[in-house]
């Protein structure tokens, strides 16, 4: 396939991640983890979102690698929490973002041939904006994960949200966790093979954490691939983004096989949880936000 460039579309997060006794802020988002592995793979990287003006200063974290923002104004910039055991995982969102829309992704549409979709919670990106992407027919990637939550007051509760049937329909490469994809398969009561036929989905990528992952494409051929050994875990969050993105990386941009694609997005997302891809010093806010942890 013949792509180029990319633009990944979503929130730039301000997280705090309490894991371990310990709690650190950083620059979090599919933008970010996404954004930084295919920008360090020579890929032209633009990121569409909105970031408050006071916060703007965090930004340099992806512009001082290259990635060329695209961003808006709003009043607050999204921020969460997440709480950490292991594989285990939940969230608080106690600020969210404007929603972005369909201008803010129109007037750079020129520059890049591939967008990616990485919104983090249902009202990220605009009902009109994921419409707007459906019809311009353009190779569409996205991580489900913002389509199957939903905001309790600031508690993030899984459910499959009323925009999960638009986003699937914009997206050609889809990526779920395991519990996402029971839950959206619960959800529409049907297989996963029938969920890929409905929504014309071309391959679906599911991650397990520690247990590996598989994918499966539209013929019913299915890869599976193990979790690479870890010797000391530095950072979790984000693991599913970086390797979703080297998937598409070797998988779309070099025309590799779905095994080979699988092969190096572990291996390279067992370099990213030991700290020696994206380094937490790189994510850290502290020097930003001289009051955090």
């Amino acid at each position: 396939m013949n792509v180029s460039s990319v633009a990944v579309i979503g929130s730039v997060t301000i997280d705090t991640v309490e894991h371990g006794g310990r709690s650190i802020c950083q620059l979090g988002g599919v933008t970010t983890y996404a954004g930084l592995t295919f920008r360090r793979h020579g890929i032209d990287t633009f990121v569409v979102s909105n970031v408050a003006e006071r916060d703007r200063s965090v930004l340099d974290i992806l512009t001082n690698e290259g990635i060329i923002l695209c961003v808006g104004n709003t009043e607050t910039t999204t921020h969460f929490i997440n709480h950490v055991d292991d594989d285990y995982r939940w969230q608080e969102m106690p600020h969210c973002a404007e929603p972005i829309e369909t201008e803010q992704i129109e007037q750079y549409m020129i520059s890049f041939d591939h967008i990616h979709v990485g919104a983090l919670h249902p009202a990220d990106i605009s009902q009109d904006a994921l419409n707007f992407l459906r019809a311009t027919k353009m190779f569409i990637s996205m991580d489900v994960q913002g389509y199957v939550r939903y905001r309790d007051r600031d508690r993030i509760i899984n459910r499959a949200s009323d925009m999960l049937p638009i986003a699937l329909s914009v997206s050609r490469f889809v990526k779920a966790d395991e519990t996402e994809l029971e839950m959206i398969l619960s959800a529409y009561k049907m297989s996963c093979a029938e969920l890929i036929q409905a929504f014309g989905i071309e391959e679906i990528v599911v991650t397990r954490g520690s247990r590996g992952g598989f994918v499966r494409n539209s013929t019913g051929h299915e890869a599976y691939y193990q979790a690479k050994p870890v010797a000391i875990i530095h950072n979790i969050i984000g693991a599913g983004d970086v390797f979703f993105a080297a998937y598409l990386i070797h998988r779309v941009y070099k025309g590799d096989n779905m095994d080979v694609s699988c092969e190096y997005a572990s291996h390279l997302v067992a370099r990213y949880m030991e700290g020696r891809y994206i380094k937490p010093e790189t994510l850290n806010l502290k020097r930003f936000f001289h009051n955090t942890e």
